[in-house]
């Protein structure tokens, strides 16, 4: 029986409830032993829309729906958005998360492809400014490449707001996002647990990374600096996926040297190693992804995939309502929290009803 450990993590704390967003996709792991968890940003990614939702989050998906009051301070105003990757299913996820959340206060949001480059997302950043918006959130590929531009939104005047990565100036209203470090060190512990109970202890890793991404290299160096007190696992190639499903597979496909298990720092590299391991025939690979949520990962763990092991579990829907909280809260006068990080947790087979309803 695989037991289940939460890891809060928090500077600011909030009360999460895992709560479903529709998971758009263009490209995309199953287990046991232990559950866990705690950074996609790029974080991560989810759902395939090719595929029919069969279910929705548990907790209580129905408080973000209540009604908001039509004089709330956020009413009318207008929201510049950059997201460091729609490429990403996870960040798809919550662009449309952070779109239907407008709709709730009445205020307007264009969210932005950031493309995983820092001069892209400057530049939307600066037209932002010129344009005027109320306010700005920002999703960074990397901590400081998108500090000149975000210095102009200030010094205009315009407040931001940081969500899903980090901006190392401490000029933001605020901070929403997750423990990066820890993802990496949550996975690992549930890899450890897993192969202690069933490979004897011993274990080859391929690691797919996202090398263009800060927040990903966080995770990638936590589970690799974990696993490697273990003493009986081994990391043997690191691949970047660069986020995607087609290099994700490419990458497991050129891999000659037998191997035992697969971690994806995101869950597209996650299900282009289960592409490429069920065209191989390599049911007894394992694949970790440190990033998910929705549809395709939870129907994969409760239908028991015979690849897809277990996920770390990011909701996108808990960053867009508590960043609009934060904007609504500033705007309103009210102290905001310099960083707020949501809860995470590893899902696998044996609990993955916790955080999904299946119909």
């Amino acid at each position: 029986m695989k037991s289940k450990k939460l890891a809060l993590v928090l500077t600011g704390v909030i009360a999460v409830t895992l709560t479903a967003c529709g998971t758009p996709s263009t490209e995309s792991t199953a287990g046991s032993s232990a559950g866990t968890s705690a950074e996609s940003s790029t974080g991560a990614s989810s759902g395939d829309s090719s595929k029919e939702t069969t279910g929705k989050s548990t907790g209580a998906e129905e408080e973000g729906k209540s009604e908001i009051s039509a004089d709330n301070p956020l009413a009318g105003k207008k929201i510049g958005c950059t997201i460091v990757y729609k490429g990403d299913e996870w960040c798809s996820a919550l662009a449309s998360c952070l779109e239907d959340v407008a709709d709730k206060y009445g205020c307007e949001i264009v969210v932005e492809d950031g493309d995983l480059n820092d001069e892209t997302q400057s530049k939307q950043v600066e037209n932002m400014v010129a344009a005027g918006v109320d306010m700005i959130f920002v999703d960074p590929a990397t901590p400081d490449g998108v500090t000149e531009a975000m210095n102009k939104a200030v010094d205009a005047g315009i407040p931001i707001f940081i969500y899903d990565g980090y901006w190392n100036e401490d000029k933001a209203v605020t901070t929403v996002t997750w423990n990066q470090p820890l993802t990496g060190e949550l996975m690992a512990d549930y890899v450890i647990d897993y192969v202690d109970k069933n490979l004897n202890g011993k274990a080859k890793v391929v690691v797919l990374t996202l090398k263009s991404s800060t927040h990903c290299v966080e995770r990638e160096e936590a589970f690799k600096e974990a696993v490697a007190g273990h003493g009986g696992i081994e990391v043997i190639n690191t691949q970047d996926c660069e986020g995607n499903r087609e290099k994700g597979a490419n990458a497991i496909t050129n891999i000659v040297e037998p191997f035992d298990i697969v971690v994806s720092v995101v869950d597209n590299g996650a299900w282009g190693a289960v592409s490429a391991l069920q065209a191989r025939g390599l049911t007894d690979v394992k694949v970790f992804s440190m990033g998910a949520y929705g549809s395709e990962p939870f129907e994969a763990l409760k239908n028991e995939d015979p690849n897809y092991e277990a996920c770390v579990v990011v909701p996108p829907q808990e960053i867009a309502d508590t960043i609009y909280q934060a904007a609504s809260d500033y705007f309103e006068g009210k102290e905001v929290e310099k960083t707020t990080n949501i809860e995470l947790a590893v899902a696998d087979s044996s609990n993955v009803t916790d955080f999904w309803t299946f119909q």
